[in-house]
């Protein structure tokens, strides 16, 4: 995660979310947990404090309109 970035990775897998092939959207879903669970967040900087708060601003901020939902979906549902 570190060579590749937060970012990209995220991307990547926003984009691997919506792909025709079962296989593709589980490991996309796979990587969307991963990455959730090293995204880090300064709590005491979030109003709110909550990391799913965090990980919604960050998904819509650097992943498109629909995958971005669909991140924060997966997330979520853990």
């Amino acid at each position: 995660m570190e060579e590749f970035g937060m970012i990209l990775l995220a991307q990547m897998a926003a984009d691997q979310l919506s792909d025709k092939l079962p296989e593709a959207r589980e490991a996309a879903r796979s990587m969307v947990n991963s990455l959730f669970e090293k995204f880090t967040w300064n709590e005491e900087e979030d109003e709110e404090g909550s990391k799913q708060e965090a990980w919604k601003k960050f998904c819509e901020k650097n992943v498109t309109g629909l995958n971005a939902q669909a991140m924060i979906k997966i997330v979520a549902s853990q």
